[in-house]
């Protein structure tokens, strides 16, 4: 009897995505875009950070200390496993090049790194994972980019960055631990750097020597401020430039060697592997993206730089930079690949291969909670909309603006539901959050969120609790109360995520998966001119008992508070935190508001 073949979910979702991507290609045949980014690998549940050499292919897990090792089909096997964080973060990864032997003291080469908010952990084949570096004055538990200095205008040292805009040199030691040098601060830089004065960074990279008016410079993604800033070393005195290139939810900065090369390991067959730049996407669907290496060659697009957008906002695009004429040229590098895009990685073409003579790093042996296996993704399954550009974030309409306020603003944003199905009589918690730029540092500011809605597919559409967000610069601890309405309080240098909104919903009959378009729509006001805000939302599935409102005990911020002295992210419902499960925007775990949307600016 012939043996039968059986095929797994997953294997369904490859290949229902595969097909859709080759429907696509119909589309595109007469007019093929820039970029040809294919499904590689779905074994890492929720990842996030990336480091690719020729040889070596790792990915970190949003959810878990755990790091991946991908092979040339893109089987998962565990790498390493970090010292326990305790929530959901974002863990980045770099693996040290060869020139990195030039910094003084020296990295070795081929070691690996991984950032845990003000922490970055060092994995090495023969001392396993080691506290390297500190980074001195980061207050961020969230978000720390991390690369390497490949042309020596920062002494290749490794380069580290915090949420917050604080921007790091750390040099080697191969025997022991690195030294992390502040040297700048994007949003605390000398006049004429810029306006900015807050902002998200991360996502950063050392470009080449040349590369027009900024080459040789450090540039830094900022999110929330939909721009790149580039950081100068001119004998030591480093000098910031704001916004040099505008580019929508920008993620990362990718130099594309020149020339490009591929991850093709020892025993990979003709196809396998193959590729030369891999991008993770922590959502919708929670795969790991693979450019083939014709993407970079054809045109040679060698020594020029990729940027990469985090969320499908209104023009969000992954984007090549070019320089002609001694000016930076933008233009697509599409499609953009749908979801939640975080890290992601060029095949470093400078970092060594394993040789018989060494144990390679990726023999790694794994500590005991190795074995544990995420499977919340295992219930995904992708529609024929999975690759689609996401739907844009409408733009906020201006309204008549009443007496008392300096700007009032109709705002909504559309986002969707990964594919975790919502059990019956489980309460969905939206969540909302702020950033506020602009924020006088003697005067007390007030945003309220009025007439808000929000709108579920196969639900009907629920109304939100208006809410208001004090800003007041003599606040030493931030709170949220609720008596019918949401009254936060923070003080004005607060940084991070803030609480705006919330409601607890409940889903008497639940709701399937990928349900979309989740429309949260409102009107803000702001009581002080030139204050304007940034807000994104998010929603995680919790089962009964789940509090109302007025017990939910939200925790305002994303830092530590006198109530609740802990890394939670702003809007997480303490009381019922420890029971949340995947659904909603979030994978459950310690994922306990889910994972944010898009952003919407309001009265810029």
């Amino acid at each position: 009897m012939k043996k039968r073949t059986k095929i797994t979910l997953r294997t369904k979702i490859y290949l229902t995505i595969v097909g859709l991507l080759a429907l696509i290609g119909v589309f595109y045949a007469q007019n093929p875009p820039p970029s040809h980014p294919v499904p590689f690998s779905g074994q890492v549940p929720f990842p996030t950070g990336v480091a690719a050499a020729p040889d070596l292919l790792l990915v970190s897990q949003f959810c878990t200390d755990n790091i991946d090792q991908l092979d040339c089909n893109g089987n998962a096997s565990l790498f390493a496993t970090l010292p326990s964080f305790g929530s959901c973060r974002e863990k980045y990864l770099t693996i040290a090049p060869s020139q990195s032997v030039n910094s003084v003291p020296p990295f070795t080469p081929r070691d690996v790194f991984a950032t845990l908010g003000n922490q970055v952990f060092k994995i090495n084949s023969v001392t396993g994972v080691t506290l390297f570096a500190t980074l001195p004055g980061c207050g961020s538990t969230d978000h720390s980019g991390i690369t390497f200095d490949h042309f020596g205008t920062f002494g290749f040292d490794m380069i580290v960055t915090c949420q917050e805009g604080n921007v790091y040199r750390v040099n080697g030691n191969a025997n022991g631990n690195g030294t992390a040098t502040f040297i700048a601060n994007v949003f605390a830089c000398a006049p004429g750097c810029g306006p900015l004065t807050d902002g998200e960074i991360e996502g950063p990279a050392v470009v080449p020597i040349g590369f027009g008016p900024h080459g040789g410079e450090i540039w830094v993604a900022d999110e929330s401020n939909n721009a790149v800033h580039a950081i100068k070393n001119t004998g030591g005195v480093y000098t910031v430039t704001q916004n040099i290139i505008s580019h929508v939810n920008t993620e990362g900065v990718y130099v594309i060697p020149n020339p490009p090369c591929t991850f093709t390991p020892a025993g990979c067959q003709q196809g396998q592997g193959n590729g030369a730049f891999f991008l993770a996407e922590q959502q919708m669907f929670q795969l790991v993206w693979k450019y083939p290496l014709l993407d970079f060659t054809v045109p040679p697009i060698g020594g020029n730089v990729i940027l990469t957008s985090e969320s499908g906002a209104d023009n969000a695009d992954t984007s090549l930079i070019k320089v002609s004429g001694g000016n930076y040229v933008q233009s697509s590098f599409g499609p953009r690949v749908g979801g939640t895009n975080e890290g992601a990685s060029m095949v470093d073409c400078d970092v060594p291969t394993a040789t018989p003579t060494t144990t390679p790093t990726a023999t790694f042996t794994p500590t005991a909670t190795a074995t544990a296996t995420a499977t919340a993704t295992a219930t995904f399954t992708p529609t024929p909309t999975a690759t689609a550009t996401p739907t844009p974030t409408p733009t906020p309409t201006p309204t008549p603006t009443p007496s008392g306020f300096a700007c009032v603003e109709s705002t909504s944003i559309s986002g969707g539901f990964n594919n975790s199905a919502i059990a019956p009589g489980n309460f969905l918690w939206f969540s909302s959050v702020l950033k506020a730029k602009n924020l006088p540092t003697n005067a007390v500011v007030h945003v309220t969120f009025t007439n808000q809605t929000i709108s579920i597919p196969g639900f009907g559409t629920v109304n939100v609790p208006d809410a208001t967000v004090t800003f007041d610069p003599a606040a030493v601890d931030a709170t949220t109360t609720f008596a019918g309405a949401w009254s936060t309080t923070v003080p004005s240098d607060i940084k991070g995520n803030t609480f705006l909104s919330g409601h607890g919903v409940q889903i008497p009959l639940g709701l399937p998966g990928s349900a979309r378009p989740v429309v949260w729509s409102g009107t803000i006001s702001i009581d002080t001119p030139g204050v304007s805000i940034n807000w994104q939302w998010a929603a995680a599935n919790y089962p009964p008992p789940f509090s109302n409102d007025a017990g939910v005990m939200v925790k305002p911020t994303d830092k530590p508070t006198v109530a609740y002295p802990n890394s939670d992210h702003a809007g997480t419902p303490e009381c019922c935190k420890t029971t949340v499960v995947s659904g909603g925007t979030g994978g459950g775990a310690s994922n306990f508001t889910g994972s944010l949307s898009s952003t919407a600016s309001v009265c810029r």
